[in-house]
C-alpha cells in the first residue's frame, strides 16, 4: 500500500518523508499531476528550471557546454537585472511603507 496524507485548507498536501528520502528531494523540485485516460492520478518530481537551463534550451546549447565566459557574463547579466528590479521594489515599497 502507498503512501497516505491528507489535503489541507487550500488543498495543499504534504510529500511523505519516506518518499522524500527515497527520491532525494529537496525543495529545488516540483510536482507535476496529470490525470491518465482511466482517470489514474499520476505525480512526477522535476528539477526547477534554473537561469542557465533556460538561456541552454534558447540557445540549442547544453548548459555544460558553455565556457565559463559565457556562463559569468550570463550570471551576472542575470544578477544586474535582479538588482535592478530590487531597487526599483525598494523605491515603490518606500512610497507605500506604512509601518
Amino acid at each position: 500500500m502507498g503512501e497516505i496524507t491528507n489535503l489541507y485548507r487550500g488543498f495543499q498536501t504534504v510529500v511523505p518523508s519516506k518518499i522524500r528520502k527515497k527520491l532525494n528531494l529537496d525543495l529545488d523540485y516540483i510536482l507535476e499531476w496529470t490525470i491518465s485516460e482511466n482517470n489514474k492520478v499520476e505525480v512526477e518530481f522535476r528539477k526547477k528550471t534554473d537561469f542557465l537551463d533556460l538561456v541552454a534550451m534558447v540557445s540549442n546549447e547544453k548548459k555544460d557546454s558553455l565556457n565559463s565566459n559565457e556562463k559569468n557574463n550570463t550570471i551576472k547579466t542575470h544578477q544586474n537585472k535582479d538588482k535592478i528590479k530590487s531597487k526599483r521594489k525598494k523605491r515603490i515599497g518606500d512610497k507605500n511603507d506604512f509601518h
